[in-house]
C-alpha cells in the first residue's frame, strides 16, 4: 500500500516538475504521409530512458543518458503516438504528431434538374474532396467569379472529426440561386488544409475545376418599362428602340396605331422605322419582347405635329413682297402726277422767232428818232 502511494505521488512529481521530467522537442510534428520524422527525449539527469512506437520504437537504453533520439524514415501510421518514458515508466510524455495527405481530387457540381440553370430556381452546389487526412482539418470554400472579373466568397465550410485520422472522403454542399447577373459567371471550390503554425505555411490549396453556368432568364426591356410620350414633327422619320435583354434571345412584336403605314424593322424587329410621320400617324406604339420563360411590353406614346414656322415664314415673305410692289406702284404715279406736268403747244414756239420780232421794233424806233 506504501508502494502504491509513493509510485503516485512520484507521478504527479514528475508531470508538475521539469526538472525531474522529460522533455519532448519538437513536442509538436506535423508530418506529410511518407516523409520523415524526428523527435529528441530529454531529462537534467542522467535516466534509462526508451521510446514506445508502433514505428521505430526503442527499448530502454543500457546506460543512463540524458538524450535519446525517436527517427523514421517515412512515417506511413497514421495512428502513431510515439512516447518517451524513463525505467519503470515512472515518468513518460508522449510525443502530439499529425500526419497529413493532401487530396487526391477536388470535384465542383451542381444538382437540379433541367439543365441550364433558370433565374430564381434552387440549385445545390456540391464540392466532393478525395482521400484527405485529417478530414477534421479541413476548410472547403465555394467561389464565384463574375462576368467582371469580381469574384464573391460564397461560404466557408468546416466539418470537425478529429477523431478520424485516416483518409477520407468530404461532400460540402450550398444552396444557390442564381441570377440574370450570373449568366456567364464562373463557380468552383477549394478545399484548405489548415494544420496550425507547426503545418506547412501557408497552408496548402487545392482548387477544383471551374464550372461554366448558363442562366436563362425572361426579357428585360434595357430602357425602363413604362409608357413615354414624345413628340415628331411631320414628315420626319420615326425610329423606336425596343432592345431588350434575355436568355435565350428574345423575339420582337409591335402593335402600331390603325392608321400607320407597314413599319420597315431591324434585328429581328426589335427597332421599327416609319418614314414620312403624318398627323394621323399619331398613337400609343407598343413593343412586346418575349422569350420561353416570359414577356414584357413597353409603350410609347407618339404625337406628329405640325411646324408652322415655315409657313409663317412663307407667308411674312409673302406679305413682304406684296408692300414692296403696292410701294413701288404708289412711288411710280406721285413721281409722274409731280414732276411732268402740263403744257401747250403755243408755248412751245421756238425763242428765235421771238427775238427777230424784238430786233425788228428797235430798228424802228431809231429811224424815227
Amino acid at each position: 500500500m506504501e508502494i502504491v502511494i509513493l509510485v503516485s505521488l512520484l507521478s504527479l512529481y514528475c508531470d508538475f516538475t521539469d526538472a525531474e521530467c522529460l522533455v519532448i522537442s519538437p513536442a509538436r510534428l506535423v508530418v506529410k504521409y511518407g516523409d520523415p520524422a524526428s523527435s529528441n527525449c530529454s531529462s537534467d539527469t542522467p535516466v534509462e530512458m526508451g521510446w514506445e512506437a508502433t514505428q521505430r520504437g526503442t527499448g530502454l537504453t543500457d546506460k543512463k543518458v540524458k538524450f535519446l533520439n525517436w527517427r523514421v524514415d517515412s512515417v506511413t501510421d497514421w495512428t502513431n503516438n510515439p512516447k518517451c518514458f524513463t525505467d519503470g515508466g515512472l515518468c513518460w510524455k508522449q510525443l502530439n504528431i499529425t500526419v497529413y495527405k493532401l487530396p487526391d481530387r477536388v470535384s465542383f457540381s451542381y444538382r437540379k434538374y433541367p439543365d441550364p440553370m433558370v433565374e430564381g430556381d434552387q440549385y445545390l452546389l456540391q464540392c466532393l474532396v478525395q482521400n484527405i487526412a485529417p478530414i477534421g482539418r479541413l476548410r472547403v470554400t465555394f467561389y464565384k467569379v463574375n462576368t467582371t472579373g469580381e469574384q464573391t466568397e460564397l461560404d466557408t465550410q468546416q466539418k470537425h472529426k478529429d477523431n478520424i485520422k485516416t483518409p477520407g472522403n468530404g461532400t460540402y454542399t450550398l444552396d444557390f440561386t442564381p441570377s440574370r447577373d450570373d449568366d456567364g459567371a464562373q463557380l468552383w471550390c477549394s478545399a484548405m488544409l489548415d494544420l496550425g503554425p507547426e503545418g506547412p505555411q501557408p497552408p496548402p490549396v487545392m482548387e477544383s475545376d471551374r464550372l461554366n453556368i448558363n442562366v436563362h432568364y425572361k426579357p428585360q426591356i434595357t430602357m425602363s418599362p413604362g409608357c413615354f410620350s414624345m413628340s415628331i414633327t411631320e414628315g420626319d422619320t420615326l425610329s423606336l428602340n425596343c432592345s431588350a435583354n434575355g436568355n435565350p434571345a428574345p423575339s420582337y412584336d409591335w402593335l402600331l396605331p390603325q392608321s400607320a403605314p407597314a413599319p420597315n424593322t431591324t434585328e429581328e424587329r426589335s427597332v421599327v422605322t416609319i418614314t414620312n410621320m403624318a398627323k394621323s400617324h399619331s398613337g400609343n406604339y407598343t413593343c412586346n419582347a418575349r422569350n420561353p420563360l416570359g414577356n414584357i411590353t413597353w409603350t410609347v406614346n407618339v404625337e406628329v405635329t405640325v411646324d408652322y414656322l415655315p409657313i409663317i415664314a412663307g407667308l411674312a415673305a409673302a406679305a413682304v413682297v406684296i408692300l414692296l410692289v403696292i410701294s413701288c406702284f404708289i412711288y411710280s404715279s406721285h413721281y409722274k402726277h409731280t414732276r411732268m406736268g402740263h403744257y401747250q403747244l403755243k408755248d412751245m414756239l421756238p425763242l428765235r422767232h421771238k427775238n427777230k420780232h424784238a430786233v425788228h421794233h428797235n430798228g424802228m424806233d431809231q429811224s424815227f428818232m
